[in-house]
């Protein structure tokens, strides 16, 4: 990471584009103020289009946001005590074939 300090430095934003391109750069202003400067991925453009989605928000505002350990504690608890379904072997076994062959009578 570049830290540029810009009350010592004066670059123009294509060189500061420049270097993040190589690498992030940490902008510090003259009031002291910090300033993160990175090539943006996949991740954070759809990051940056979904904060700006009033649908994204609004659905995302709809949920459940906390669970108390109670509430996890009991659904764990009806889940671990719901009886389990019986499986196809459990309930009737499939008959497997013989692997011997069926002998014809002899014959004398």
């Amino acid at each position: 990471m570049k830290t540029v300090n810009l009350s010592k430095e004066s670059l123009s934003v294509d060189e500061l584009l420049t270097m993040a391109r190589e690498k992030s750069v940490l902008l510090v202003s003259a009031d002291g103020t910090t300033y993160f400067l990175e090539e943006a991925d996949d991740f954070d453009r759809e990051v940056a289009v979904l904060g700006n989605s009033d649908r994204f928000l609004k659905k995302r505002s709809k949920e459940k946001s906390v669970v108390s350990i109670e509430e996890l504690a009991e659904e764990l608890s009806e889940k671990m005590h719901k009886p389990m379904q019986p499986t196809r072997s459990a309930a009737k076994p499939r008959r497997v074939p013989s692997a011997r062959k069926k002998r014809s009578p002899r014959r004398d």
